[in-house]
């Protein structure tokens, strides 16, 4: 009875050792990938620093990431499990998640775009589709914009990246454009003067060094189109101030056409 108990813990004792070594050879494994991904990932990151310091950083993740997923790979394999039959898990639960988590991972990987290409910063104006506003913040999934309504709304990144971008600011300005309708029996150089003396008397608000423009856009048997340009330089009042020029040329054109 004490050699059958004695033959019984042997290979007990046998097979909780060579579990250790495998978990001791796998933490191994998972050290050296450690080493690995930081010594290889820096001196990418040096090697492709000229390239700028983002897009170095998204070479550097990516090749981390690459190395991680080999490593862990290997480690697995070593362990026991099918390398074959590993993968396979592996793939299917990917295209899992992807399909489960599309839209967010799509405004991650929009997010990852936005910031290596930079055509956008915090405080700049911008306008994606009907929305204009300046930026706040830029976080994984949304850009937010403070309109000029004072209302924040929170773009997809996704948007962002796949919709037509109008970054409207310039160093410190941004170029407004008022339509404006008059007869055709008007004096054009006499709307002008007046345009021109309008943009004068608010000269506080147009950007230093900059002169209001006149321009035709249109003419026909009633009427003749035109637009009036100037720059401000702040964007959040680009509202006040275009109400205020359209409510002083309707004034004055008012009264040239009354005259006629």
């Amino acid at each position: 009875m004490h050699e059958s108990l004695i033959l019984q813990t042997y290979p007990l004792s046998e097979f909780l050792m060579s579990i250790l070594v495998k978990m001791a050879l796998a933490g191994l494994i998972l050290f050296v990938t450690w080493i690995v991904s930081k010594i290889l990932g820096s001196t990418l990151f040096k090697a492709t620093s000229r390239l700028g310091h983002r897009v170095a950083h998204q070479i550097k993740r990516v090749v981390s990431w690459s190395i991680w997923f080999i490593g862990i790979l290997v480690c697995l394999q070593y362990l026991g499990l099918e390398l074959t039959i590993l993968v396979a898990i592996l793939v299917l639960g990917g295209v899992a998640l992807i399909v489960a988590f599309r839209d967010i991972l799509s405004n991650m990987a929009s997010h990852e775009a936005i910031t290596v290409y930079n055509p956008f910063k915090i405080g700049d104006w911008i306008q994606v589709d009907e929305y204009f506003g300046r930026v706040v913040d830029v976080n994984l999934m949304n850009t937010v914009l403070v309109t000029l309504d004072n209302e924040i709304v929170h773009i997809p990144n996704s948007k962002i990246v796949n919709s037509m971008l109008v970054n409207r600011t310039a160093p410190g300005e941004i170029r407004i454009h008022v339509p404006l309708t008059v007869d055709n029996t008007v004096d054009l150089s006499k709307v002008e003067e007046i345009l021109i003396e309008i943009g004068n008397e608010l000269k506080d608000d147009l950007a230093p060094d900059s002169k209001p423009e006149f321009r035709v856009i249109k003419i026909d048997d009633r009427s003749v189109q035109l637009e009036f340009l100037f720059k401000i330089n702040n964007p959040a009042k680009s509202r006040l101030i275009t109400s205020e020029v359209l409510k002083r040329a309707k004034n004055r054109l008012d009264g040239i056409q009354k005259e006629m």
